[in-house]
């Protein structure tokens, strides 16, 4: 396993983050809406995880 990021690597993530900072700035509402949304699945994705494991336990 190589644990070194090639020039290509970096330059994608270079695009990838340059786009999403643009995306960001130019529509703030909708990028915000998005973000919060991504943040809650996350959120409740580990709510369920720990609501499960707790539940199996006893």
């Amino acid at each position: 396993m190589c644990l070194s990021m090639s020039l290509i690597d970096l330059a994608k993530a270079t695009v990838g983050c340059g786009m999403l900072a643009f995306l960001i700035y130019n529509y703030p509402v909708v990028s915000q809406a998005i973000i919060i949304g991504l943040l809650t699945l996350v959120w409740l994705s580990y709510a369920y995880r720990t609501a499960t494991r707790l539940l199996r336990r006893s």
